[in-house]
């Protein structure tokens, strides 16, 4: 008896699924057994590649994705996977793919998925799960991963009858995708996956693929009348205007209709770290980023502005540091999709739920031509009056290593990033060109995210340059995804930001911790060496080799250029740069936690000078 004839656990015939022996079937095609109705409905939604790891609850899967044309991308660990399916989506919009077993295979992706629920990423995560009548029984590898991940997800789903896949696949890309972008988990049970579908006279019962469902959401439109000409008015009315843009203009495909927009009317841009990309980055309106490592100029703009046009944005507390003294001489207008951000972090004057894109539309085409603004010129000035701060230590700085990458891609390359200081200076020094081309953990800062991110993002757009701008600490976590890179040659670039240090952590240590550096320090405890040998741990080289990608390492600015030259010259070749930095740079601007524009740490001498009890509020 051939694989799909019967169903293993025993076979357990239901009302409307079974095994092929059990199920009667016509002549005018052939029958799809559960997981081979599942590819054929990803497919239909114009899934080609995936990425995965095999288990024994998702085996049936895995068996028979090649039949359908979907390429499974294995990663090292399920955590790789979640992320990598992350990254694809960052860079395409559309809903990337990930696939688990049951049990320690589905809690895996768990942090990536939360990652995906606060970054607002399309993601379709799919689980194999234990045989129907084993669930709830704490079976080998059996977890309840929909009540796991409820609060994560913008739904999730068991599937308990065959028939359901085509509607339950459908419906879950229409969610991912829609709207507010987010997670969406599908668990389906082993027995599931054998089983053929059919009626109650056990007749094959062919499912529709793709189903035909009602719009599981709304689709949402621009502003009401009323409200486009309140907006209007606020924005004649002012003399200060800053447009606060986030992430949400970039799931709107708004970029072009913002630069149009901000040009008429005049009216400066910053924007957050998930906003990179949104507006070009030279442009003379460029307020660059603002937030807690963000720009003088931009948190300043915002502290002194008359109006603020917040366009899909979340009033992070990494933004806004102090909520109640954000922007709090400003009349502030909320545009977002999504309902429950307005008013939740901050009480506004105008708050408008609405899709971005035709909103901007709308703004554009009822604004006021303006010429120029005295405002506009004031905060030029403060862009030529504020820039990034650089130490003037004698070691090979940071910040030099990414403007280096970013001179040498001319900006143009998709970067993806780890968590931490060098995420930091990435965001402030390497001027993305390109929207979806800037790929950060950023409402969830998950260490690990920037290598297997990278891959996601390479495997989607091969032709583009794609670098992991890394820390040392970071890519500990998931530097084992080097072996997916070699095994598929997905020539993703690492360039490891290197200060033996978990390198935020100790700048926090040492503000409000009296420099108790607990835990921080990433160097081998064990080392014998002289006083002056710079002893590296690990030895990224020696791992690299391990997995068989090329990798070398630079200590000086003298050596930069040359090896970023070679890293960069096969887009194919995964490569990995170790970069010896100084080791306890640190990041600034800084508004502390909690703080305001007013308490921003520009330099060692400012932080001297600072108050450590009231830094620590949320770190």
């Amino acid at each position: 008896m051939t694989q799909g004839d019967s169903l293993t656990y025993g076979t357990r015939d239901t009302v409307t699924g079974g095994a092929l022996i059990d199920v009667s079937r016509g002549d005018q095609e052939p029958a799809l057994r559960g997981a081979q109705i599942l590819a054929k409905s990803l497919v239909a939604e114009g899934v080609d590649t995936l990425f995965g790891y095999p288990g024994g609850a998702n085996l049936e899967i895995f068996d028979v994705l090649p039949q359908f044309g979907i390429r499974c991308i294995r990663t090292e660990h399920e955590q790789g996977a979640v992320h990598a399916a992350q990254g694809y989506a960052r860079v395409t919009g559309r809903p990337g793919v990930c696939l688990a077993t049951s049990g320690p295979g589905a809690t895996n992706l768990v942090t990536g998925i939360a990652d995906a629920n606060s970054d607002s990423t399309p993601l379709v995560a799919i689980t194999g799960n234990v045989p129907s009548h084993l669930l709830g029984k704490n079976a080998f590898q059996e977890v309840d991963i929909v009540a796991v991940t409820e609060a994560i997800t913008k739904r999730n789903y068991l599937v308990k009858r065959v028939g359901d896949i085509p509607e339950v696949v459908r419906e879950a890309f229409c969610l991912a995708g829609g709207n507010r972008p987010g997670p969406v988990l599908i668990d389906i049970p082993k027995d599931i996956q054998q089983q053929y579908p059919k009626d109650p006279e056990g007749n094959y019962k062919a499912p529709r693929i793709p189903a035909v469902i009602d719009a599981p959401e709304a689709m949402m439109a621009g502003m009401e009348p009323a409200q486009l000409e309140e907006c209007i008015r606020l924005i004649r009315d002012s003399e200060q205007p800053v447009i606060y843009a986030g992430g949400g203009i970039g799931v709107a495909q708004g970029e072009a209709t913002l630069l149009a927009f901000a040009e008429k009317a005049q009216i400066p841009v910053t924007w957050t770290i998930m906003g990179v990309g949104c507006f070009p980055v030279d442009h003379p309106l460029s307020l660059d980023v603002l937030g807690m490592h963000g720009a003088k100029y931009a948190n300043r703009a915002i502290y002194e502005a008359d109006l603020v046009l917040a366009l899909g944005v979340r009033f992070d507390d990494r933004v806004t540091g102090n909520v109640a003294q954000f922007a709090k001489g400003a009349r502030i207008v909320h545009i977002d999709i999504d309902r429950s951000e307005l008013n939740k972090n901050k009480t506004v004057t105008l708050p408008i739920r609405a899709d971005l894109k035709p909103a901007l539309t709308q703004l554009l085409e009822a604004c006021d031509p303006v010429a120029s603004r005295e405002w506009t010129t004031t905060v030029g000035g403060w862009k030529q009056d504020y820039p990034y701060p650089e130490s003037d230590s004698q070691g090979l700085k940071p910040q030099h290593v990414i403007r280096a990458l970013c001179e040498a891609t001319d900006g143009e390359a998709i970067v993806s990033l780890g968590v931490g200081q060098h995420q930091m200076w990435a965001m402030q020094f390497y001027r993305s060109r390109q929207p979806r081309s800037f790929l950060s953990s950023s409402g969830f800062g998950t260490m690990g995210y920037g290598l297997p991110a990278a891959i996601g993002a390479k495997v989607a757009t091969p032709e583009r340059q794609v670098i992991d701008i890394d820390g040392d600490g970071s890519l500990n976590m998931t530097i084992h995804e080097l072996s997916t890179c070699h095994r598929y040659g997905i020539g993703v670039k690492t360039v490891v930001i290197n200060n033996q240090w978990l390198g935020m952590v100790r700048q926090w240590q040492d503000m409000i911790y009296d420099a108790h550096r607990a835990g921080s320090d990433l160097s081998d405890p064990m080392a014998i060496k002289a006083s002056d040998d710079a002893d590296i741990y690990p030895d990224f080289l020696s791992i690299a080799k391990g997995y068989r990608v090329t990798a070398e390492r630079v200590r000086s600015a003298q050596e930069l250029p040359a090896a970023i030259a070679r890293m960069l010259a096969d887009p194919h070749e995964p490569y990995l740069l170790d970069v010896i930095v100084e080791a306890e740079e640190n990041v600034y601007p800084m508004i502390p936690a909690g703080g305001t524009y007013l308490d921003i740490i520009m330099s060692a001498d400012d932080l001297k000078s600072s108050d450590s009890d009231t830094q620590g509020s949320n770190i």
